[in-house]
């Protein structure tokens, strides 16, 4: 080894404690500095800066930080910037065709390998270090899986034989199962019985316009021209047995999250407001949201909105021009938090642009793969010019650094079936909660009556009248509705 090289190691190996220690903590600049006021010759330990920086692709990184053995890490550098200068040297030394065997293989080979092996070394541990999960963020996991409810799933039958089965043994009327036809039913198999008692099945809804080699609905019990629609439709035949099962399963469950609503919160799901803070009911303001004075309701956590985008096509709900979505001041409702925009195809790059408008920027994007009612991915969406859509889109925006997030416990894909029109799935909520707090203030703009939830406030011009227990806003709306009265 070079003697500068064995200089700069003999210094690290005699100082290591002191370099490991506050304040300098194997910050590389800080080191070199100490190094530069006690020793005259500095390039070697440029040199090995040089060879740690390369190696780990420009990340920052403390001397430490790639071994457990600091000193180790040293001499691994040190080498590895010698093996790059003996290389340099050969082939200035040795021309083209003039090549040395060093053991039955040429140096410039040897030496490369030796330097490919200390890089990938090296960039293995880089990897398991940025690879790592943070405590906070397998708390965090744990603590979800903790308090959060695991509702039961009721087995479904995918038998074609039992389906055909139970069409003759049903009573369909006006759309609905009215009842099983128990001399035809208990005549069948032993084995159709139990499994229509143990598990969920679907009836063919046949009517006279039905065509059965059309096949399935794609939209099935949420197709909006089923009075007239030629493709097969199908109706759930849940068992009153079953049902009694699943809702003792539910209030077990609900027993279950009561006692465990003592679990520490060693995370900071807690984030926006005081431990003994109660989980607040659902509120709720009818109005346009477009001329309401939002300043009325104060700060949040969370925000999430929903604007009835202008898509061009025939929709059964009114919808706003862009001009108007993207002048809303939705800037003035937070400080720091995070902001959930949903936005269709045609308005994605839109959505963005508005995010950024109001303080935002775009950290990540749900998608909801859309399903119908026999779980079956919806293939002919009701939107779209070019391709059918079967996926909506949820621009998820941040403002400020609110290092009170819980991060990395949810994903960025939500599978769930279709209902009422424009509505979303309540798998939604449940990320928000998990993100800033079950506890924390969260508002919902352009909601609707089954957007009402427990610790959250809705707004939107189809809610029924307006439900408002937080004190400072019936304030806020009391003065406000007296100083309208004085102006009229």
């Amino acid at each position: 080894m070079h003697c500068d090289t064995v200089e700069v190691v003999k210094f690290l190996m005699d100082n290591h404690i002191e370099i490991m220690s506050p304040p300098i903590s194997g910050e590389l600049s800080q080191v070199f500095v100490i190094y530069k006021a006690t020793n005259v010759k500095i390039e070697a330990f440029k040199r090995i800066i040089n060879a740690i920086h390369e190696i780990s692709h420009g990340i920052e990184l403390k001397i430490g930080d790639l071994n457990e053995e600091p000193i180790i890490t040293y001499i691994d550098c040190a080498i590895l910037h010698e093996f790059h200068c003996i290389l340099k040297n050969r082939k200035r030394q040795h021309p083209k065709g003039d090549e040395l065997k060093l053991n039955g293989l040429k140096q410039e080979e040897k030496f490369r390998r030796l330097i490919e092996d200390k890089s990938s070394d090296f960039q293995k541990r880089i990897e398991a270090i940025l690879t790592t999960r943070t405590q906070a963020t397998q708390l965090g996991i744990e603590r979800a899986k903790q308090l959060e409810p695991v509702e039961p799933v009721i087995p479904r039958c995918n038998s074609l034989e039992h389906r055909e089965l139970l069409s003759k043994c049903t009573m369909i009327s006006n759309n609905k199962i009215i009842s099983l036809k128990w001399p035809i039913f208990i005549n069948q198999k032993q084995e159709f019985i139990q499994c229509v008692q143990n598990k969920i099945h679907f009836v063919p809804n046949m009517k006279p316009k039905t065509d059965p080699n059309l096949g399935d609905c794609s939209y099935l019990d949420t197709c909006h021209k089923m009075h007239c629609c030629r493709y097969v439709h199908y109706l759930q035949f849940t068992p009153q047995i079953l049902e009694t099962k699943y809702n003792s399963w539910l209030a077990d469950e609900n027993i279950a999250r009561s006692k465990n609503s003592w679990i520490s919160l060693y995370t900071r799901g807690e984030c926006c407001s005081n431990l003994s803070r109660n989980v607040a009911p659902p509120q709720w303001i009818q109005c346009d949201v477009r001329k309401f004075d939002l300043s009325l309701l104060g700060k949040f956590s969370a925000v999430i909105a929903d604007p009835a985008w202008n898509i061009h096509m025939h929709l059964p709900y009114g919808t706003c021009n862009d001009t108007e979505l993207l002048n809303l001041p939705l800037n003035i409702l937070q400080d720091e938090g995070i902001l959930l925009l949903w936005v269709t195809g045609r308005a994605i790059e839109l959505g963005k642009e508005s995010l950024k408008k109001w303080g935002y920027k775009v950290i990540n994007e749900i998608s909801w793969v859309k399903t119908n009612q026999l779980g079956r991915t919806i293939v002919t969406g009701r939107t779209g010019h070019w391709l059918n859509h079967s996926k909506e889109h949820l621009l998820l925006g941040l403002k400020g650094d609110p290092e009170w997030l819980n991060r990395n416990i949810d994903l960025d894909i939500i599978v769930s079936p279709t209902r009422e029109t424009s509505r979303k799935p309540d798998e939604v909520y449940g990320i928000v909660e998990r993100l800033v707090g079950s506890k924390s203030r969260k508002l919902e703009i352009f909601g609707r009556v089954h957007n009402l939830r427990p610790g959250w406030i809705t707004i939107g011009n189809q809610l029924e009248g307006t439900h408002v227990i937080d004190p400072e806003i019936k304030n806020r709306l009391l003065i406000q509705e007296l100083a309208n009265k004085k102006s009229t």
